[in-house]
């Protein structure tokens, strides 16, 4: 198993994309904390199954936003194992919302949890991490980092921030041997994106797709396991899309479009 030994910190873990992550590192051997803010039924659930794997798994409740709680994660780290070798930023939230439409206060919360939280574990675990003669962290940012997402928010310039914390973090703590890149996925089957959309526009976007299907957990999780384990110790400060093709497929649209003619020109 590639994480044998291996400590890691999953935040967000007790659903979607973050307990995927969680899940296949226990599997691989890791022993996993899995942070969580609000539902301790699922992070229990995450825990119970992680520790079926023969993880020596814990879970631990902060809110990434704020900082006093993310300092109190690190300290129970510490104590409990004294080293981190992974780190996964994976919580985050959306709001969709016009810009115009969008209060001071959820502009605020959104980067709050999805920038800001990130920073905040990174800071509150870089001397653990380099303490621990180093390790790698995986920022779960989106593609909507680098295509703007009408009707996002906060939700595209988080994302984005996102990605430039990572190129940053990756070009000033290479010297401490921690590695950090992000993971920048499309539209992936969760319940998050299943609250966002109706399911008409699920297929929708869909068929808009190149490769003809909504994300899965796994699409992400094997790219994150590469770049948490030692297959990736040359790369750092890399951004990777993963999309089904989507963020490439303007002009595939267009070709479509072109097919249907006049009858999708009358609607738009």
């Amino acid at each position: 198993m590639r994480f044998d030994g291996k400590v890691a910190l999953v935040t967000g873990a007790s659903r979607g994309i973050g307990r995927a992550i969680a899940l296949a590192l226990a599997r691989e051997g890791a022993n996993v904390i899995v942070n969580y803010s609000k539902d301790d039924a699922k992070a229990r659930e995450v825990v119970d199954s992680a520790k079926s794997l023969g993880s020596r798994a814990m879970m631990v409740r902060a809110d990434v936003s704020n900082p006093m709680q993310v300092e109190e994660m690190e300290r129970v780290v510490r104590e409990e194992f004294g080293r981190l070798d992974i780190l996964v930023n994976s919580a985050g939230i959306t709001l969709r919302r016009p810009l115009e439409e969008v209060t001071y206060e959820e502009w605020r919360r959104v980067m709050e949890v999805n920038l800001n939280g990130a920073f905040y574990v990174m800071r509150a675990f870089f001397k653990l991490m380099a303490d621990s003669g180093g390790g790698s962290i995986i920022n779960i940012a989106s593609v909507a980092g680098y295509i703007p997402m009408v009707g996002s928010g906060a939700y595209s310039p988080s994302k984005a921030g996102l990605i430039m914390l990572t190129e940053l973090a990756a070009a000033e703590w290479a010297e401490y041997g921690i590695r950090v890149n992000a993971v920048c996925p499309g539209p992936i089957e969760t319940d998050m994106l299943r609250e966002e959309f109706t399911e008409e526009q699920l297929e929708i976007r869909k068929r808009l797709i190149p490769l003809g299907r909504l994300g899965r957990t796994d699409d992400v999780v094997k790219l994150v396991l590469f770049l948490a384990s030692e297959d990736s110790s040359y790369i750092t400060g890399e951004s990777f899309i993963v999309d089904g093709g989507m963020a490439v497929s303007y002009y595939l649209l267009m070709e479509k479009l072109f097919k249907v003619g006049k009858k999708i020109l009358e609607q738009l």
